[in-house]
């Protein structure tokens, strides 16, 4: 059902769904799995694959090997949401051929990681902490693929989800944690996918997901959903894109146990805060030079990690410290 652009993909798993304004000119291609038309606008409804038998088990957080839209339909049960704004373009501009840097080449990056100092100010989104939210549940064939560009699960077992557009907010999602519960109990679900046709607070699970909270009802159920800040992961992870160079740069974070809301690499003194596109790189167009890069992702909460990140593309990199947990 999911599917993502040949375009932008990450392990050769292809995108799940569409995104509109795709520029033809790219340099690496990348398959990746999903759902939607590659260069289509948004599907109709989605409509359940097969009547699925729930088996309710306790939650279990997903892991990845290594290292996510009908008119609005209803709204965060409590508290309130402000609407993201469309999102970007999210086609990456080729990488430049090397003629000289267009930015200042960054500071070097220390050999330790350090947290910042206390948490900083983070605009509202979508998603927010201590929100209980409501929709419908659906479930695709999902693997862990798709728009947030995860490799697939090593444990296919494992649920993930697809979130819908409104609260996907332009890859803010991405990699979250939400306890989704059904009638047939509760799961804990990662983010790794976009569901552009379902509406504000619908899930579309993968079938494993659904199986644990539908309660043996096929298809559809109503279900409510929060965020959650799970225990039992490692440091957080960082992987360059493919094609990227010191002429153009895509850095993805991976692993992080709360939502990451910002990326900030350090060049010459200054923290320069790199756009979010919505297949979940933070991007520098005009690339920052030939690294290695001292980085600073901020979470949810606030918290803030500052790390060292070397220019190797396809290369997972772990770093030595993980966000708290709330």
């Amino acid at each position: 059902m999911s599917f993502l652009p040949a375009l932008f993909s990450a392990g050769s798993a292809p995108f799940r769904r569409a995104l509109p304004g795709v520029v033809a000119a790219v340099v690496v291609v990348v398959v990746a799995t999903g759902c939607q038309p590659p260069f289509g606008g948004p599907s109709a409804q989605p409509a359940p694959a097969s009547a699925g038998t729930s088996a309710p088990s306790s939650a279990a957080i997903p892991t990845t090997a290594t290292d996510a839209t009908a008119q609005p339909a209803t709204q965060p049960a409590t508290g309130s949401a402000t609407t993201a704004a469309p999102p970007p373009s999210t086609s990456p501009p080729a990488p430049r051929q090397p003629t000289a840097p267009a930015t200042p080449r960054p500071s070097a990056a220390p050999s330790t990681t350090r947290p910042a100092s206390g948490p900083v100010p983070v605009g509202p989104g979508r998603i927010r902490p201590g929100v209980a939210y409501s929709g419908p549940a659906t479930h695709y064939g999902a693997d862990g693929g798709g728009n947030c560009m995860f490799d697939r699960l090593s444990d296919p077992a494992m649920p993930v989800v697809a979130m819908n557009e409104l609260d996907y907010e332009n890859a803010r999602a991405c990699g979250a944690y939400l306890e989704v519960t059904g009638p047939g109990g509760s799961t804990v679900v990662k983010v790794t996918d976009r569901c552009p046709e379902c509406g504000a607070g619908h899930l579309d699970l993968s079938r494993q997901a659904f199986d644990r909270i539908a309660g043996g009802v096929p298809g559809l159920v109503n279900v409510t959903w929060r965020l959650v800040s799970p225990a039992g992961l490692g440091p957080v992870q960082y992987r360059i894109k493919d094609g990227s160079s010191a002429y153009w740069l895509a850095i993805q974070v991976r692993e992080h146990r709360n939502p990451v809301v910002s990326l900030e690499v350090r060049v010459n003194g200054t923290w320069v805060a790199l756009a979010r596109e919505m297949w979940n790189h933070f991007v520098a167009p005009q690339g920052l030079g030939p690294g290695p890069f001292t980085v600073r992702i901020t979470d949810l909460y606030g918290e803030q990690l500052v790390h060292t990140v070397k220019l190797a593309p396809e290369t997972v990199q772990t770093a030595e410290s993980q966000f708290a947990q709330h």
